[in-house]
C-alpha cells in the first residue's frame, strides 16, 4: 500500500509541525484514492499537547464538510512527535482503535532532529497491528550520495 503526498503538502506538514513545536500538531490529509490534494490543519486541544494530541471535534466536523463539498476523502490523519520517532505510540494505536478511525492512514512527523524532520505513514488495524505505508511524492526521489559512490 502507498500514499502519494505532493512535495508542497510535505513542506506544509513540516511547517505546521515546526510552528507548533514543542506542542504536537495535528490535522487531516484529503484527496482521492491514494493521492493527497489538500492539507487541513487542526487544533490540538489535549491538556498535555507536548506529548499527546487530540483533534478539536469542531475541526473534524469542518474537515468532513470540506471533504464532502469538494468531493474528497479523508485519506490520513497526521500529527507530529516532537520528542520521539515517527512511529505510532501505544497511545496513538489505542486512540485510533477507540475512535473507530482505522480506515485513514496515520502520518507522523518526527521533530527529534529539527533540521531533518522524518515523515512516515502507517495503517493501524483493529487488532493493534501497525503496518508501514510507503509515501511517494511528485518529483525526483532523493538518493544519498554515499549510495552512488
Amino acid at each position: 500500500m502507498k500514499i502519494i503526498i505532493p512535495r508542497i503538502i510535505i513542506s506544509k506538514l513540516i511547517e505546521h509541525s515546526l510552528i507548533e513545536d514543542p506542542k504536537e500538531c495535528c490535522g487531516y490529509l484529503m484527496g482521492k484514492e491514494n493521492e493527497v490534494k489538500k492539507i487541513f490543519k487542526g487544533k490540538n486541544i489535549h491538556k498535555n499537547p507536548v506529548t499527546r494530541y487530540s483533534l478539536n471535534p469542531l475541526d473534524q466536523i469542518s474537515a468532513e464538510q470540506y471533504a464532502d463539498e469538494n468531493k474528497l476523502d479523508i485519506l490520513a490523519i497526521y500529527h507530529s512527535h516532537t520528542l520521539s520517532q515517527a512511529y505510532p505510540s501505544p497511545t496513538d494505536i489505542s486512540n485510533a482503535i477507540e475512535s473507530g478511525w482505522i480506515d485513514p492512514i496515520y502520518v507522523l512527523v518526527s521533530l527529534v532532529e529539527k533540521t531533518r524532520p522524518i515523515i512516515r505513514a502507517f495503517n493501524i488495524s483493529e487488532n493493534q497491528s501497525v503496518e508501514e505505508v510507503i509515501i511517494e511524492h511528485d518529483g525526483e526521489a532523493y538518493i544519498s550520495p554515499t549510495e552512488n559512490s
